[in-house]
């Protein structure tokens, strides 16, 4: 019996401490989730866009700051929804590229990212594209049918919320998981996937019924949303689509693949044009 309690007493260890990662990753799970930063790494202006500040303010009273991006050739804006981590000015280069394939842009940081105010929690975040929306739809005159949405990574998720919501022109989804428990269990192997709080069901947002062709983009080497999460989306979705194949890592996709971007987008920017076939 002796010699089984030191054995006891290391099994108790390692199960106290599991038990009390647990509870810090439960209780600071907004902090894994979400990674803001306030300063901005770069402008419009100074790479030579054109762009303005556009803001709107949300149900709850939190206010959201956009740069708006005019394209006077243009019949659709994209609005993006970007990822988990830093602001908008990481993501100026995607603005230019959506420019040049033909589109006005809308860049806006959720609620606790780069000039918008409070802190970001999942309904929070759907109620700023609703606010952006609906700013479109009022400052800038633009119909529902006429805004694209283009959700990368987490803001997948954002996107085809917002395509539940508003009669929309588009939707595109670029690295995108099916829901936050999948991602969980890819990541945090060893974490139940039920002490989640939030659930970004991309998957059941994108089965919403609608009226125009979905783009599913997804990189077979993304090292942190699985391939096959592309796959399980594109597979869901009950609606003229298409799957495009990207290069490169989570991370650095769109370097890796802004020709295969640009060449998709301006497809997709025409086959909404001329009404996709009709």
């Amino acid at each position: 019996m002796k010699k089984l309690k030191p054995m006891i007493s290391f099994l108790t260890a390692i199960a106290g401490g599991y038990l009390l990662l647990l509870v810090v990753m439960f209780l600071f799970q907004n902090k894994l989730l979400f990674m803001p930063t306030s300063g901005f790494v770069q402008t419009p202006q100074s790479v030579g866009l054109d762009a303005e500040d556009f803001w709107v303010e949300t149900e709850d009273g939190v206010r959201i700051h956009s740069w708006y991006f005019p394209n006077s050739e243009a019949d659709f804006v994209v609005v993006l929804s970007h990822g988990n981590a830093g602001n908008i000015s990481y993501r100026i280069e995607i603005a230019n590229t959506l420019l040049q394939a033909g589109a006005s842009v809308l860049m806006y940081d959720y609620r606790g990212y780069g000039l918008s105010d409070g802190r970001p929690n999942e309904r929070g975040l759907y109620k700023d594209i609703e606010a952006v929306i609906r700013g479109l739809k009022e400052k800038k005159n633009y119909e529902e049918s006429q805004i694209i949405m283009y959700g990368r990574s987490l803001g997948g998720a954002v996107a085809a919320y917002a395509g539940t919501q508003f009669s929309l022109g588009g939707l595109v989804l670029d690295s995108a998981f099916t829901n936050l428990r999948a991602m969980v269990r890819d990541v945090y192997p060893f974490v139940p996937s039920r002490l989640a709080r939030y659930e970004f069901p991309t998957e059941q947002f994108i089965q919403h019924p609608r009226n125009y062709p979905i783009m599913i983009m997804h990189s077979p080497n993304d090292e942190i949303v699985r391939y096959r999460h592309g796959r399980t989306l594109y597979e869901a979705i009950d609606a003229p689509k298409r799957f495009v194949e990207l290069r490169g890592g989570h991370n650095d996709n769109f370097f890796a693949s802004r020709d295969i971007l640009l060449e998709n987008w301006r497809w997709y920017l025409e086959e909404l044009g001329s009404g996709f076939g009709d």
